[in-house]
């Protein structure tokens, strides 16, 4: 905890999976590598017919890695 009462996540390396342009704070899973992050974002997109993105979850300068669209219907 970071004295205000939220989590420090700056000391763990991973990925989190969010709505696109969502910027709200809420609790949220850390996935260790891309390829995990990446198939769950792509399974939110599709489930619930929206964009998710899939970022980095210490301080770098390119934060968002990836977004996924939802896949089209067949």
């Amino acid at each position: 905890m970071n004295g205000v009462g939220t989590l420090d996540t700056s000391i763990w390396a991973g990925y989190i999976v969010r709505p696109k342009g969502d910027m709200r704070l809420y609790t949220c899973r850390v996935y260790e590598t891309l390829q995990e992050a990446s198939a769950a974002a792509q399974e939110r997109a599709d489930s619930r017919h929206r964009p998710y993105e899939v970022r980095v979850t210490c301080d770098t300068s390119q934060r968002i890695i990836k977004t996924f669209e939802p896949r089209k219907s067949k």
